[in-house]
C-alpha cells in the first residue's frame, strides 16, 4: 500500500511512512500544489471481508471524510482532500509531531487531574462543534486524542473513519475490527452512535487517563470486553479526584442521563481554572522514535496542528546540568471556525521554573567538574566575541566601500527606504541565496515621495474603479478590510465550495468573526500565477495571534474569489 515517492492522485507525494494502524498506512507526504507537508491516510478495509462490504465501507469512508471538512476547530485534526488511490480512499490531513493519549498514559500512568480537565476540555470543545455541525464522532478512544510536541494541545482525529470501515462493531459475517473499550453501552448492545453516546466514550477516555487503566479493563479478546461494555458495570473512578463526580455522569447507562458535550466542555475547563497544572515534560522526539522502534505495536503520532510554531518543544525542557530551560508555547484558548483555517487565541501558560543552581562541592567533588565548563564557556565567548568583531568589520567595509548606492534599495530583505536600516547582526537582513524574494520581517509603510520604487519582484495591488480587485494580492487586501465589520460584503468574495466545506457555512461564518476583535493583513504578497501568502494579525478578547497564510483564488464572474487557504 503506497511507497515512498509515489504520487497520489497526482498532487500528494509520499515522502515516509510514519505510522500504521488496524485501519491503514499514514504517510508524511508533500502537497505539490500548494507546497505544503501534509499528512496521508490510506484507509484499508480487514482481509476476508467480502467485497460488496469492502465496497459500502470506501464509500462510507469518502462521505464521512467530506462531512468531516465542514468542521473547523483548533483541537481537531482537520481533513483536507479525501482521493481515491489503487482502489483504496485516502484522507489528506494537516501534519504535526505529536503523540498520542494512548502512548502517554502508557509511558506515565495516570495523569495529574488538572492535566487530563485540561485535555478533556479541549477535547470536548471540538467535539460539541461537531455535534452543532450534526457529526457524530463515533470512536472516542485514547488513540485518536494527539498530544502535540509543539505546546501539549490535545487534537481529535479520525472523525467517523472508524464506523465507516466497521471499526469496534460486528460486520455482517460476524467479525469485529478494533477494541470496544471505549464504546457506550448502547452501541456495545447495536444500537446506532449517538451525541450521548460521543460522551459517554470521552467519559470513558478522560477515565483511563485519570486512573491509568480503561474503565472496563484491559483483556485481549474484544468480545468479552464486548460483553462488560453493553452491561455498563464498571469499577468507580478512585484517584480522580474532583473529576470522578463529572466522570461517573459522562458514563451515566442512560443515554438521557448524561450530559450534553457543550456542558461537558464548560465544566472541564472550570476545574482545570480551579486546579491549575503544572506542566509536565512531554517525552522527547528521539525518544519516542527509538521506542517507537523497541516496539514496533505501538502507534506512533502521526498527526498534523495547522501552523509552524516557532515555540520551543516542552519535551526538551527535560533539565540535564548543561541544559537551559525551554520555555513553553502558549496553551490554546478559545474555540475558532473559519475559511482561512486559523488557530484561535492564545492565552499564556506559566513557564516552567528553572532547574536550581547546582551547590559548590556537590556529591564530594570539591566543586572540580564546574572549572572544565567554565573554560569552555571562557572559550566559547571569546569566539562568539571574534565573529561579532568580524560581521562589524565586514558591514564598516561595504559601508564605506567606493561606488556604494546612497539611495534605493541594495537587495530584497533591505527595509523600506534607505535611511531605515537594520543591525548588522539580524538574521533576519540576511536574504537566503536560494530565495529571489524573501519576506520582509516588518511590513512596508505607505509609499510617499521620497519612498524608493518597489522590487520588480513585488506584485502591485491594484483594483478597478468600481472597488473590485483585478489582482490576486489586491483581492486578499480588500477581503481583509472588510472583516469583521462587513461579512455580508466579504462572504461573496468566497467560492461557493469554499463557503460551505471550509467556512462550515454562513452561520459559523458570521460565528467566528463576531470573536474577533480586528484582524491586520500585512506582508501580502504573490507566490504564484493564482497563489498569495499575506501574516494575519487576529486581536481578540483573549489576545492576539499571528498566522501565516496561503490562498489560492479563482475568477469567478469577472471577481477574485478565495478557493482554498492554510496557516503554513
Amino acid at each position: 500500500m503506497g511507497a515512498p515517492q509515489e504520487l497520489i492522485a497526482g498532487r500528494y507525494r509520499l515522502e515516509r511512512r510514519i505510522a500504521a494502524d488496524g485501519m491503514g498506512v499514514v504517510w508524511e507526504a508533500r502537497d505539490e500544489l500548494l507546497r505544503r507537508t501534509v499528512a496521508v491516510k490510506q484507509l484499508r478495509t480487514t482481509a476476508g471481508v467480502p467485497e460488496d462490504e469492502a465496497d459500502l465501507a470506501k464509500q462510507r469512508a469518502m462521505r464521512e471524510a467530506r462531512i468531516t471538512a465542514r468542521l473547523h476547530h483548533q483541537h481537531a485534526v482537520p481533513v483536507f482532500d479525501s482521493v481515491e488511490h489503487d482502489g483504496e480512499p485516502c484522507l489528506v490531513m494537516q501534519y504535526v509531531p505529536s503523540e498520542p493519549l494512548s502512548a502517554v498514559i502508557k509511558r506515565r500512568g495516570g495523569l495529574p487531574v488538572a492535566e487530563v480537565a485540561r485535555i478533556g476540555a479541549e477535547v470536548a470543545d471540538a467535539l460539541a462543534a461537531a455535534h452543532a455541525l450534526g457529526i457524530v464522532h463515533r470512536d472516542v478512544k485514547p488513540g485518536n486524542i494527539l498530544i502535540a510536541d509543539v505546546d501539549g494541545s490535545a487534537m481529535l482525529s479520525d472523525f467517523g473513519i472508524s464506523h465507516a470501515l466497521g471499526d469496534a462493531t460486528l460486520t455482517s459475517t460476524g467479525f469485529m475490527h478494533g477494541t470496544p473499550a471505549y464504546l457506550a453501552p448502547e452501541v456495545a448492545r447495536g444500537d446506532e452512535s449517538t451525541f450521548a453516546s460521543d460522551v459517554f466514550s470521552l467519559g470513558s477516555t478522560l477515565y483511563a487517563a485519570s486512573e491509568g487503566r480503561p474503565p472496563f479493563g484491559e483483556e485481549p479478546n474484544s468480545i468479552a470486553v464486548l460483553h462488560r461494555v453493553a452491561v455498563g458495570g464498571f469499577q468507580a473512578p478512585t484517584d480522580s479526584g474532583p473529576l470522578g463526580p463529572l466522570l461517573l455522569q459522562m458514563m451515566a447507562s442512560e443515554p438521557d442521563d448524561r450530559p450534553t458535550m457543550q456542558e461537558v466542555a464548560r465544566r472541564l475547563a472550570a476545574l482545570h481554572a480551579d486546579l491549575g497544572e503544572e506542566l509536565v515534560p512531554t517525552l522527547p522526539l528521539a525518544a519516542r522514535e527509538q521506542a517507537a522502534e523497541d516496539d514496533p505495536d505501538q502507534p506512533t503520532a502521526w498527526v498534523p496542528v495547522e501552523h509552524d510554531a516557532p515555540a520551543t518543544l516542552v519535551a526538551e525542557a527535560v533539565a540535564t546540568p548543561e541544559d537551559t530551560p525551554a520555555a513553553e508555547e502558549p496553551a490554546p484558548a478559545d474555540t475558532a471556525s473559519h475559511p482561512t483555517g486559523p488557530r484561535a487565541a492564545t492565552a499564556p501558560v506559566p513557564r516552567s521554573a528553572p532547574p536550581p543552581p547546582a551547590e559548590a562541592g556537590d556529591a564530594g567533588n570539591g566543586g572540580s567538574d564546574d572549572r572544565p565548563r567554565r573554560r569552555r564557556a571562557v572559550v566559547i565567548g571569546v569566539l562568539v566575541a571574534v565573529v561579532l568583531l568580524a560581521a562589524l568589520a565586514v558591514g564598516l567595509l561595504l559601508l564605506i566601500r567606493p561606488g556604494a548606492p546612497s539611495t534605493g534599495i541594495r537587495s530584497p530583505a533591505a527595509g523600506p527606504s534607505a535611511s531605515t536600516s537594520a543591525p548588522a547582526a539580524s538574521p533576519s537582513a540576511t536574504p537566503s541565496a536560494s530565495t529571489p524574494s524573501p519576506t520582509p520581517s516588518t511590513p512596508s509603510p505607505p509609499p510617499s515621495s521620497s519612498s524608493p520604487a518597489p522590487t520588480p519582484s513585488s506584485t502591485p495591488s491594484t483594483s478597478s474603479g468600481n472597488g473590485t480587485a483585478t489582482s490576486p494580492v489586491a483581492a486578499i487586501e480588500r477581503y481583509y478590510t472588510l472583516v469583521p465589520g462587513n461579512t455580508d460584503a466579504a462572504w461573496p468574495l468566497m467560492t461557493a465550495d469554499y463557503q460551505q466545506n471550509h467556512a462550515g457555512g454562513r452561520a459559523a461564518y458570521d460565528e467566528f468573526w463576531a470573536q474577533v476583535r480586528s484582524i491586520r493583513a500585512t506582508n501580502v504578497r504573490q507566490i504564484g500565477p493564482d497563489q498569495v501568502e499575506a501574516t494575519l494579525t487576529y486581536t481578540r478578547a483573549s489576545g492576539v495571534e499571528v498566522d501565516d497564510t496561503t490562498f489560492r483564488l479563482v475568477r469567478e464572474g469577472g471577481v477574485l474569489k478565495i478557493a482554498d487557504s492554510a496557516v503554513r
